[in-house]
């Protein structure tokens, strides 16, 4: 079965949303929706932090089926929010997890927060609960737990409406700013 991920990275908690293609999977096509992560310490040392990021790395790879054809990552902001540390452990993990697709030959998309946001609710401010509350809405047999699933089942159905999986079915749908270039459907 080929599958699309959504992919909500983050050290404690990283959002994590597998779709089946529609023509291998049954009917009605539930995603798998996974959180993984621990909670970190403000006093770890360099070493410790370096290696919670290889720990959940290896979470996150893990999680995701064999047969992945595409992963819809959110997009790092471009400003370090402010706890800097946190940002760079983050980016690193980022850059770690999308570095180990792209060897392997797996596309990666990135979607920015606000595209991701409008896309599931129309609103490109619009908050956590919002998030869910669409993605509820618009896969009424998932068990969307957390706003990081939520945002993770957005990214993937972002990816699956592209790969022309899915219809699109609110007119924010129909065009999300996404860059596609280098993907091949």
């Amino acid at each position: 079965m080929t599958t699309v991920v959504g992919l909500d990275p983050s050290l404690t908690a990283a959002g994590i949303a597998i779709l089946g293609s529609p023509g291998t999977t049954d009917t009605p096509n539930v995603p798998k929706l996974v959180t993984v992560g621990v909670s970190g310490s403000e006093s770890a040392t360099l070493a410790e932090r370096s290696t919670r990021i290889g720990d959940q790395f290896e979470r996150i790879i893990r999680s995701m089926p064999s047969s992945v054809r595409l992963v819809v990552i959110e997009q790092l902001p471009f400003t370090a929010p402010k706890f800097a540390a946190k940002y760079q452990e983050r980016c690193a993990l980022y850059y770690r997890v999308t570095e180990f697709l792209a060897r392997r030959k797996i596309p990666v998309v990135e979607v920015g927060a606000t595209t991701l946001k409008k896309y599931a609710t129309g609103d490109g401010r619009a908050d956590k609960r919002e998030v869910v509350n669409a993605m509820r809405d618009l896969w009424p047999h998932a068990k969307v737990r957390n706003d990081n699933e939520a945002d993770a089942l957005a990214l993937a159905t972002i990816g699956a409406m592209h790969l022309g999986w899915h219809e699109p079915e609110l007119m924010q749908h129909f065009s999300p700013n996404v860059n596609w270039t280098g993907l091949n459907r």
